[in-house]
């Protein structure tokens, strides 16, 4: 079965799959699933380390055979000169992983962050040999460097053959302080001057390393990642392709540039957020914005001037920001948790942060609240039931409703009150609700919700509600429409 078809079967089957009694002889296998679900599952299962893992393929020789068999699990490699293995074991870890990725291209992570015990130039040098030998230049699909040491840079030329006819994503990461160009200034020299046509560009670095133009003058890189004052040395004709940038106010340095920078039409990505940075920034044309870790540092002394932003993402939710974010024409708004990446939060901090949102939806002057969506996706921990219905109140205009709560919610109080009053409806816009709840195995709760569900549908049968779908780990997916009551 092709790839594309046997994910479109998934996902069109797995809504509509139900749990098999145990004891059903013709249920079916783990062996019986296609490879390519195999080969999907394991890639999920290897999104950190980027490799399979020894521990996977000792499960069972199946999964064994699966795992040698499928090359594209094998296609990151990484060359990192700050391990404390031997350089003989890296070595051998590096051919046994490039013949196992045998022709298909490579992903490749270079980390020279500073000199291992075990590894000198030479044995370096070794490495980088065999990475070409084995892998050609020609396979590499994306690269990323992280070079922080630059005191005894490595002359790669004589090495390096070939041209980066099939790169797509090129990333650069130096050090702040870093002057001088680093130990793969000669690979960054190679990808330059073979024109490969980029679609990612990334520059984590306060100088660019050497002159970058002929990649600049490319039509064909949509998205780039770097630092915000990276970012202001980028020309303003590069900047008009560009459909995503992801910016990190992070390493910037404190710098007043003489105007602010303007970004495109396009998806904006903001981590480490520091409104100092963000303000060298026009984002007027900014149409989809995402917050990640926002950093509580610093205050704004004007509003965030977002008349085109359509889609809002905050995580984790820092009610503050809804307050200097002037977006009068948001549609989506989503609320999570702090992304993988980010900084951990108390549960006490989080709940802070939701009675904060629930007073600036409460006040009754919201003259400073200019966001107003027809779809909102609250996925947060440590919610109560009074502090979501005070969110959800001062949003009559809401036509979807996302929410993924914890085991703490209680939902039959009076968020289930407020629900069942025909007088004045909670949601008299709402067409859509999913609720996603983590009750463990509390199956008494699971079965109340059920028939509550019932009720609220009943409730709303003169309104544009449609359906309602709830999830929990432990008993699967229901749902009920106007059509099945």
């Amino acid at each position: 079965m092709p790839r594309d078809d046997t994910i479109g079967w998934v996902q069109s089957g797995c809504p509509t799959l139900h749990p098999i009694p145990f004891g059903n002889a013709s249920r079916p296998t783990a062996q019986t699933l296609p490879e390519e679900i195999w080969g999907e599952i394991f890639e999920w299962v290897c999104v950190d380390t980027g490799v399979p893992s020894r521990k996977l393929a000792l499960v069972s020789k199946h999964w064994k055979q699966l795992i040698l068999g499928l090359p594209r699990l094998w296609s990151k490699v990484e060359v990192d000169m700050t391990t404390q293995h031997p350089p003989e074991v890296i070595l051998d870890r590096l051919e046994r992983r490039l013949r196992h990725a045998r022709d298909v291209n490579l992903d490749v992570v270079i980390i020279n962050t500073s000199k291992s015990f075990w590894i000198n130039n030479s044995h370096y040098l070794n490495l980088f040999k065999t990475l070409v030998k084995l892998g050609p230049v020609e396979r590499w699909h994306s690269l990323q460097i992280c070079d922080y040491h630059s005191d005894d840079p490595l002359i790669l030329n004589e090495v390096l053959t070939g041209k980066f006819s099939s790169l797509r994503v090129l990333i650069i990461v130096y050090d702040t302080w870093q002057t001088r160009p680093g130990t793969h200034s000669d690979l960054v020299r190679l990808a330059v001057h073979s024109r490969p046509s980029l679609k990612h560009l990334g520059l984590f670095t306060d100088q660019l390393p050497i002159n970058l133009e002929p990649l600049f003058q490319q039509q064909a890189i949509t998205t780039f990642s770097g630092r915000v004052k990276t970012f202001h040395m980028l020309p303003q004709d590069f900047l008009a392709n560009l459909r995503e940038v992801r910016l990190d106010c992070a390493h910037s340095g404190w710098f007043k540039p003489n105007a602010p920078k303007t970004l495109p039409q396009c998806r904006a990505t903001i981590t480490n957020f520091l409104p100092w940075a963000v303000t060298t920034i026009d984002a007027r044309n900014v149409t989809m914005l995402h917050i990640s870790v926002a950093l509580n540092s610093g205050v704004f002394l004007a509003p965030f001037e977002l008349p085109n932003l359509h889609t809002l993402h905050l995580s984790p939710c820092v009610p503050q920001l809804l307050e200097v974010f002037n977006a009068p024409k948001v549609q989506v708004l989503k609320l999570s948790r702090a992304h993988e990446g980010g900084k951990s939060r108390s549960l006490k901090m989080v709940r802070n942060d939701h009675k904060a949102l629930a007073h600036l939806l409460f006040q009754k002057n919201r003259q400073l609240l200019t966001i107003y969506p027809i779809s909102v996706t609250i996925d947060v921990m440590g919610i109560t039931n009074t502090t979501l219905l005070v969110m959800l109140e001062a949003w009559p205009q809401l036509k979807h409703l996302s929410i993924v709560l914890d085991d703490s919610f209680e939902c039959f109080g009076i968020f289930a009150k407020r629900w069942r009053d025909q007088k004045s409806p909670l949601f008299p816009n709402l067409e859509t609700m999913y609720m996603e709840v983590d009750w463990h195995t509390n199956g008494r709760k699971w079965n109340r919700w059920k028939v509550l569900a019932k009720e609220m549908m009943l409730a709303s049968k003169d309104l544009p509600l449609r359906s309602i779908i709830w999830r929990n780990s432990w008993f699967g997916v229901e749902s009920i429409t106007q059509n099945n009551m």
